[in-house]
């Protein structure tokens, strides 16, 4: 037998003050002096020994109570190896699940709301001077710091559900942590969780044998779901006062076929298209919606859905940002002043006069970075040969969503650019060859050729320069000779296109052939914004907004729509490009205007993690067979019918010493009683 208040054992030295009190009492003699009578002297010895052990009853029953209250109070546990430990070298941690799925009902209440009752009730009843901790997918710092029994409940009646997720490994490997950090001999974990097959890998558990779980597996009446899992454009340029088209995947995870789901497309608050879709049981369908916009900037777009009774991946938020034009720069080696006084390139009459390209010629000399962050497509003029810096801010443009050219004669030098993406330049061939292939079923030449006939008139090649491309890079147009023309290769977000020649007419007549306008143009259009449609919730820590000129020491803010969340992120400049830094979650989804220096500057849309859309769960005995196998010290499997029809039972299950203090109890008021009838009755 062990004890949780040792230190009050020290309490039964009080027995030497009964002991001492008796003792002092039978010390003290008194004379009587009696007739000489013989029978007077028997009765009296007689009377003397029944007095005597009397008093010693009464002592022992009198010490006995006082030594039973004494180790009550020293709270008395019996140790045992298949029960929680319920003393104050064991952590208490309790984690549930606040993720979105957690919403789903059971019976009249969420799973959320569930799992708290319960969580509250064991509290309730585990020891005043245990110290706990609340997990949560939240990750709230306050409360992984072990705190009281009283904190505690606190805290478990101010939670609730937050719009982030979090793997069964990484809540694990928090309390592992927690525990060594704050010197606790063993733990006890209470997971109360709908346990989602996504949250389940074990790639990286920190196993602990002094760690004991205790699943709580909750399971909804309602497991069916349909839900909006991504939405995309088909043009990532939105052109205004034209058609647009934009593309839905809607999911369903139920086992019936739906027909007739309706889906409405919104801007700005106003219905702008709808339509409707079938998905077969366990599958998805694939949506299409063209609309027009009339505005430039940001746009607040939604794309909504009708479905119960799990609704918070029923609509996808999305901000569509609209150009007033098109930015292509053409990088030349000449000088600002130089570049004034030269030619109109083919570039710049070909752009001349286009209300939705804006053109513009930068010096390899003068590089304005603002003006790369705030462009869509870039040309590398043949003569600009760059230095390495240079070619890596080039590469980043490329990888945020830009289109990078690079054009070629025989002085050119981006051996970074080529190393990077996997070409090499060999040598000049100035043998005269035509454009004889085009990948015509590359996604590049989409809506270029209606049809293109099999003897059509290419454009001649005068010089250009032969190249070994990777695996990695596509030709997407050959020569004659099979050497390539046009090289593509995918960068992150952009494209990198490499041109064996340039558009000078002794090198070839691209320039005034009639597939020069629809690949100029088509390079220029795929080149897509630096920012992001979306964010998901609890995934997206960072955000790159390098169209904004920013400052390390701007003020940034983000604040929702109805103004009750605010954060400040950090700002980094790297390799050319801003980011803003996250240190916390955003708790629901929605949109969020960025402030620079409290002047408004931009909107972002956060959508919820389609994680949790996913309606596939461990069943009790799959969770602890899964538990198991990755040694896990699992004491018990408590289902949702447990939990609600045994509360109280379950509490004594887990916690089997809570009653020993009890007995100790009883044999105090035993012994109280006991002399109580002593003193009274004998006589």
């Amino acid at each position: 037998m062990e004890f949780l208040y040792p230190n009050m054992l020290y309490a039964l030295f009080a027995l030497i003050i009964p002991l001492v009190i008796h003792l002092f009492n039978f010390r003290r003699h008194k004379t009587v002096y009696f007739s000489n009578t013989s029978i007077l002297k028997t009765i009296e010895q007689e009377n003397s020994k029944t007095k005597k052990l009397k008093h010693l009853l009464a002592l022992m029953a009198r010490m006995l109570f006082i030594a039973a209250l004494v180790i009550a109070f020293a709270y008395p546990y019996k140790k045992d190896n298949n029960a929680i430990n319920n003393n104050v070298d064991n952590l208490i941690a309790v984690y549930i699940d606040n993720s979105m799925s957690m919403q789903a009902h059971s019976s009249e209440k969420t799973l959320f709301e569930d799992s708290r009752s319960s969580a509250l009730n064991l509290v309730e009843n585990l020891n005043q001077a245990q110290k706990y901790i609340l997990l949560s997918n939240d990750r709230d710092p306050k409360n992984e710091y072990p705190m009281n029994k009283d904190e505690m409940l606190l805290r478990l009646n101010e939670m609730k559900v937050e719009a982030t997720s979090a793997s069964f490994e990484d809540i694990y490997n928090s309390l592992a942590f927690i525990k060594k950090k704050n010197d606790f001999k063993s733990a006890t974990l209470f997971a109360y969780s709908d346990f989602q097959k996504n949250i389940m890998d074990f790639n990286e558990l920190k196993n602990d044998s002094t760690i004991q779980v205790v699943a709580f597996p909750m399971k909804s009446d309602f497991q069916n779901n349909i839900y909006i899992d991504s939405v995309w454009l088909q043009s990532p340029v939105l052109q205004k006062n034209m058609t647009n088209e934009l593309n839905a995947r809607i999911i369903n995870e139920t086992s019936n076929d739906v027909k007739g789901i309706p889906v409405d497309f919104s801007l700005d608050g106003n219905i702008v298209a709808y339509t409707t879709c079938d998905i077969n049981a366990n599958s998805f369908a694939d949506v299409n919606m063209q609309f027009v916009v009339d505005n430039d900037g940001d746009i607040k777009a939604k794309v909504a859905i009708k479905d119960s009774p799990i609704t918070f991946d029923d609509e996808y938020n999305l901000v569509l940002k609209v150009r007033p034009s098109i930015n292509v720069v053409e990088i030349k080696s000449n000088s600002q002043q130089s570049i004034a006084n030269s030619q109109s390139s083919y570039l710049e009459l070909l752009f001349e006069g286009d209300a939705l390209v804006n053109y513009q010629i930068m010096s390899s000399y003068n590089i304005d970075q603002q003006m790369i962050n705030n462009a869509q497509m870039i040309v590398v003029n043949e003569s600009a040969n760059l230095n390495e810096t240079m070619q890596q801010s080039l590469l980043d443009f490329a990888s945020q969503g830009g289109t990078l050219l690079v054009l070629n004669d025989e002085n050119t030098d981006n051996s970074y650019i080529y190393n990077n993406i996997g070409v090499k330049p060999k040598h000049l061939d100035e043998n005269k060859n035509r454009i004889e292939y085009i990948a015509k079923r590359n996604s590049f030449f989409d809506d270029i050729f209606v049809k293109l006939p099999d003897n059509a008139d290419f454009p001649e090649v005068y010089k250009h320069i032969r190249f070994d491309i990777s695996k990695n890079v596509l030709s997407i147009v050959s020569l004659q000779n099979g050497n390539p023309f046009l090289m593509m290769s995918n960068k992150e977000k952009g494209r990198v296109f490499v041109m064996s020649t340039n558009f000078n007419d002794e090198y070839s007549d691209l320039a005034s052939h009639a597939l020069f306008v629809p690949l100029m143009y088509k390079m220029a259009l795929i080149g897509g914004d630096v920012s992001e449609l979306s964010y998901i919730l609890g995934k997206d820590k960072v955000l790159n907004i390098n169209d904004i000129s920013l400052n390390v020491d701007d003020r940034i803010s983000l604040k929702n729509e109805n103004g009750m969340h605010e954060s400040f992120p950090l700002i980094e400049k790297r390799n050319n490009l801003n980011y803003l830094y996250f240190f916390e979650d955003f708790t629901s989804s929605g949109f969020y205007d960025i402030y620079k220096n409290d002047e408004f500057v931009r909107t972002v849309a956060w959508n919820d993690s389609r994680d949790e859309s996913q309606m596939s769960f461990c069943e009790k005995e799959e969770l602890y067979k899964l538990l198991k196998d990755n040694n896990l010290n699992v004491f018990a499997m408590i289902d949702q019918t447990e939990i609600n029809n045994a509360s109280d039972d379950m509490l004594e299950i887990i916690v089997k010493d809570a009653a020993v203090w009890k007995i100790f109890v009883v044999i105090a008021l035993i012994s109280l009683l006991i002399e109580i009838l002593i003193l009274r009755f004998w006589k």
